[in-house]
């Protein structure tokens, strides 16, 4: 088969705790309509901080959820998160895309927390600013970066102590371990299918927001995937990814605890998350439970904020939250009262035509919240040129 744009590409997140699989049919240009739509929960431990430990259960559900959706196509879109997958912004003088494309190839070591040799690298060009050479030139290594034709070695050399603004590009770097992508490959191989593209979770969820936001208004914005296993922070000023963190708690964390403290089996949580209590349960004890299950993971994403804060001389003004953890009931108003700014709990699939007759809508919006990253891909088209 020759894969083009229209080419049909099923989207498959890997989580934690279960696989999301969504596909959508473009309807006209950037709407689109829900064609295929399940998920497939995960036995405890197949996959582990991001990391699948067991590849062989992993793929073996991936095979019963297409065979249960009747998917046709085989070529598939996935994504990567997790601490292998690093992302930066910086800056650079301007260049075209392919001087860029081999000044990351052979200078970004510095960068990047792990050996390079290891290590699938790609950019994105974010846009063109004005700036003081000295920020854009911080020391010699970001020279021998920045500059490695001798004009612009020159020119950054002959500048050195001075204020003079000058032209930058604004560039996302991306980095991700080899073996990571390799894992995920491997389990949607093994299950029969073909990834044609590996993008990241925090890409996706922009993308799925955007089908319902116009982050180009609303100043800096950070959307906050409250996953099984991390809670992803992707910072975004004016439209466009800024930074990125990967915090290591997520909803495993609070299920544990309630799990402990409320005396409940596993059955009953995902009810108790969405506000449903049966009768032997004191609501009370769950709310301080849940309230004290996020402290840990508010502070940390406080931290990041004020580092943001620092780092940009901007604020934070407006959260977004999805991911499983977004489904428990008045947690966008708790964030909100912590963080002291609006908050408010994402639903990409507001954006999407759904059909009656072929799903439950009601079921469609229950599980929305889960499938942000799914729901990304699958606006994703084969584009490799």
């Amino acid at each position: 088969m020759f894969l083009s744009k229209k080419s049909p590409l099923v989207a498959i997140d890997i989580g934690s705790s279960s696989i999301k699989l969504v596909q959508l049919a473009e309807i006209k240009k950037g709407k689109y309509e829900l064609t295929h739509f399940g998920i497939m929960p995960l036995a405890e431990e197949c996959i582990v901080k991001g990391v699948i430990k067991n590849p062989k259960l992993v793929a073996e559900a991936l095979k019963n959820l297409i065979k249960a959706e009747k998917i046709q196509s085989h070529y598939v879109v996935s994504a990567v998160a997790g601490e292998s997958v690093f992302t930066k912004k910086i800056k650079v003088p301007i260049m075209s895309e392919e001087e860029l494309s081999k000044q990351i190839t052979h200078n970004t070591q510095h960068y990047i927390p792990f050996d390079i040799d290891d290590a699938v690298l790609d950019f994105e060009i974010l846009g063109r600013i004005i700036a003081d050479e000295e920020e854009g030139f911080k020391n010699s290594e970001q020279i021998k970066f920045l500059c490695d034709s001798q004009d612009n070695y020159e020119q950054a050399e002959s500048s050195e102590g001075s204020n003079k603004m000058r032209d930058f590009m604004e560039v996302l770097l991306v980095a991700v371990k080899k073996n990571i992508i390799n894992e995920k490959r491997n389990v949607l191989q093994e299950a029969g299918l073909k990834p044609v593209i590996i993008d990241l979770d925090v890409f996706a969820l922009m993308n799925a927001a955007r089908l319902t936001k116009d982050f180009s208004s609303m100043g800096n914005v950070a959307l906050i995937d409250l996953g099984d296993s991390f809670t992803h922070i992707s910072i975004i000023q004016d439209g466009a990814m800024s930074c990125t963190r990967d915090i290591p708690i997520g909803g495993g964390y609070l299920t544990n605890v309630l799990m402990s403290k409320v005396k409940v089996p596993f059955e009953q949580i995902l009810a108790i998350k969405r506000g449903k209590f049966s009768s032997d349960i004191k609501e009370e004890e769950v709310i301080e439970t849940i309230v004290e299950a996020h402290k840990k993971v508010l502070e940390e994403i406080k931290k990041y904020f004020e580092y943001f804060i620092t780092l940009s001389n901007h604020q934070i003004e407006r959260v977004f939250l999805c991911g499983g953890g977004s489904m428990i009931r008045g947690l966008d108003d708790f964030f909100s009262e912590y963080l002291k700014v609006p908050v408010e709990t994402l639903d990409p699939m507001q954006g999407i035509k759904v059909n009656p007759k072929d799903f439950n809508q009601s079921l469609v919006d229950e599980m929305s919240s889960l499938c942000g990253v799914a729901i990304g891909l699958a606006t994703r088209r084969f584009d490799y040129i």
